[in-house]
C-alpha cells in the first residue's frame, strides 16, 4: 500500500494551488470567490451571479466519483511505471474494484495522450519553441523532473496536483 495523504489533507492542498493560480468567473467580476465550506466550493462573490466551482470541476478528474487520493495515487503509480495493470494499480491503493481502477487507468493514459497533442499544438502555434508551459509535460516528465521512484506520493503531490488541474 502506498503512503497517501488523507482526504481531507489532498483536497486542501489542492484548493491552496487552485488559489495560487487564481480563479476568474466568467461574469468578470473582479471581487474574486469565497469558500464556501459547507458545499465544499468555491462561490463567486458577486451577488448576482454566485457561480459555484468544485474542486473537481476545476480539474481532470471533472465527474469523477473517486476521492483524490485515489486519483492521487494512481497517477503516481503511472508516473513511475508506464506498464502499471489496474490489478497492480488496485492492490497498490487497496480499492475493492477492478473495473474501477482500469477504467481510471485508461483515463490518465488518455489524459497523457491529449497533452502530448496540446504540446505539439503549442510548438505549431509558438514558433516550434523549447520551452513548454508545465501544464503541457508528459507524465513521464515528471518522472524525470521528480525523481518519483525514489520519492512517497505526499512528496510529490503537487507536481501531480498541477499536472491534474485544467485551468
Amino acid at each position: 500500500m502506498l503512503n497517501l495523504p488523507s482526504e481531507s489533507e489532498c483536497a486542501e492542498r489542492l484548493k491552496e494551488l487552485v488559489l495560487e493560480r487564481g480563479l476568474r468567473c466568467k461574469c468578470n467580476d473582479t471581487r474574486g470567490f469565497y469558500w464556501k465550506k459547507n458545499r465544499a466550493c468555491f462561490e463567486c462573490k458577486n451577488r448576482g451571479c454566485k457561480a459555484t466551482l468544485y474542486l473537481k470541476g476545476l480539474t481532470k478528474m471533472r465527474g469523477s466519483k473517486l476521492p483524490f487520493r485515489v486519483w492521487l495515487g494512481a497517477v503516481y503509480l503511472y508516473v513511475i511505471d508506464q506498464n502499471v495493470t489496474a490489478t497492480e494499480m488496485q492492490e497498490q491503493l487497496g480499492y475493492d474494484t477492478y473495473s474501477t481502477m482500469w477504467q481510471l487507468l485508461k483515463t490518465i493514459k488518455k489524459l497523457d495522450a491529449e497533452i502530448s497533442e496540446l504540446r505539439e499544438k503549442y510548438r505549431a502555434e509558438n514558433d516550434n519553441t523549447n520551452a513548454i508551459p508545465e501544464r503541457l509535460l508528459h507524465l513521464w516528465w515528471l518522472d524525470i523532473r521528480q525523481t518519483f521512484i525514489f520519492s512517497e506520493p505526499s512528496e510529490v503531490q503537487n507536481s501531480i496536483w498541477n499536472w491534474l488541474i485544467d485551468f
